[in-house]
């Protein structure tokens, strides 16, 4: 099994099959293109951490657990180079952020998800036509309301 160098957990063992491609990268990390997503046993959020970069992780939560209906309106050929014909054929996550100095305003990406097809162990994250979808959208909000 692939040892992950990770900067919050520090080196952990990962399974061949959990590493994901992101055959583009990630808006603004387009260099960096395989991943493994460690699931928290418990919490809501998840790590997306590079398989090339320890110092490179994101905290990603599942939307249903903000907003129940989320459905990223998505272009044909970003679900086709997943070969999937519908977002609901994917795991979909957020990517959130945490500003360090006031956890209490965190944002999840409504406009950016990440849709994985896992059959294929391929990852990507899309944007969502949906203008009712932003980038920085307060995640207590969304709890409250």
């Amino acid at each position: 099994m692939p040892q992950l160098e990770t900067k919050p957990f520090g080196s952990i063992e990962v399974s061949e099959d959990s590493i994901l491609e992101f055959p583009e990268g990630i808006l603004g990390f387009e260099d960096y293109r395989n991943f493994a997503i460690l699931e928290e046993k418990e919490g809501p959020f998840h790590w997306l951490q590079s398989a090339d970069e320890s110092g490179l992780a994101f905290i990603i939560l599942r939307p249903q657990l903000i907003l129940k209906d989320y459905e990223p309106a998505v272009l044909p050929m970003e679900l086709q180079s997943l070969q999937v014909d519908n977002v609901t054929e994917c795991e979909v996550y957020l990517i959130v952020t945490i500003p360090g100095d006031h956890p209490e305003k965190m944002t999840a990406n409504l406009q950016g998800p990440i849709l994985v097809n896992r059959n294929i162990r391929q990852a990507r994250q899309v944007i969502s036509m949906n203008e009712s979808h932003l980038v920085r959208v307060p995640i207590l909000e969304l709890l409250e309301a």
